[in-house]
């Protein structure tokens, strides 16, 4: 980073702080902790990612009434900054308060009611400012990464609000039970509309930044890593779609249409699917099985 960014973004920083301490005369502690962890989370002056130090206490308010706050708040850092770094950080911490790390919940959750409050805080499309992305080396090459991420969080809240489920579940037996019970209840014409919304999320995956990235870039990395775990979770939820389909004996044109435009996804998903070498083999295996009948 270099001297005069570095020394801007401080400014900022401390600026911010200022700001803050002004607005939190009058307010309770919980108040002025929640936006401290954000500013402290979205600092200008880092090339690091969040810390899970603040994303874990951004998140724990989620689940309290301060969670429509907390989740106001971010949106509004996103919408105003005009730092590169700082809307990236604000798009890891939106993307992690999406999800639960304690399994998968489906429809009703708790994080699928802040699902629901970033989808509507956004808009229904999560808002960027005017980004700068010159200023620095390390800027020219998050920026691109920012605006495919930010589209690409549109698709995966978009999925939750349509559909009721995002791709949040873990491998356990007990989740993919639950996922099981639940995706037997629904209509099959509903069960095609959340394979096709799952597909788009592949799509958007496939459309991710080609530009070469630096190891150094460990925000970049960041938004890969949550990414990847999204696309395992979401082969799960189709693997589960697929079977109760087939069990259903679904119309087989319907149930090609789904699986060819599933399969045009495959190679933009290979790049990481070595991670998961055996389960994508399974998955890819079953595509071909249902496709060839």
């Amino acid at each position: 980073m270099g001297k005069l960014t570095t020394l801007s973004g401080l400014l900022k920083d401390e600026a911010s702080q200022m700001k803050l301490n002004v607005v939190h005369l009058c307010s309770s502690e919980n108040a002025k902790t929640i936006d401290l962890a954000l500013l402290k989370a979205t600092t200008h002056t880092s090339y690091e990612p969040p810390s899970d130090k603040y994303v874990n206490l951004l998140q724990s308010t989620v689940d309290t009434h301060y969670g429509p706050e907390t989740i106001a708040a971010v949106v509004q850092r996103l919408r105003l900054t005009t730092d590169v770094c700082v809307a990236a950080k604000c798009l890891i911490l939106l993307h992690k308060m999406s999800t639960s790390e304690s399994g998968h919940k489906g429809e009703g959750s708790v994080h699928a009611t802040s699902r629901n409050l970033i989808y509507n805080q956004g808009g229904r499309h999560l808002k960027l400012n005017n980004l700068n992305g010159d200023s620095s080396r390390f800027n020219r090459e998050l920026y691109p990464w920012v605006q495919w991420y930010k589209q690409y969080l549109d698709c995966y809240l978009h999925i939750g609000e349509v559909s009721g489920v995002t791709p949040n579940i873990k491998e356990s037996s007990e989740d993919k039970r639950l996922e099981t019970q639940r995706v037997s209840s629904y209509t099959t014409d509903c069960i095609f509309k959340q394979i096709g919304l799952l597909v788009d999320l592949f799509e958007n995956i496939g459309a991710r930044p080609e530009t070469t990235m630096s190891k150094s870039n460990k925000i970049v990395i960041k938004m890969i890593e949550l990414m990847v775990k999204d696309c395992f979770s979401a082969m799960i939820l189709i693997k589960i779609r697929f079977e109760e389909l087939n069990a259903r004996k679904a119309k087989r044109e319907e149930m090609v249409l789904a699986l060819v435009s599933l399969e045009k996804c495959k190679e933009a998903l290979s790049d990481f699917s070595w991670q998961r070498k055996y389960f994508v083999e399974d998955f890819w295996c079953l595509v071909l099985k249902l496709k060839q009948g």
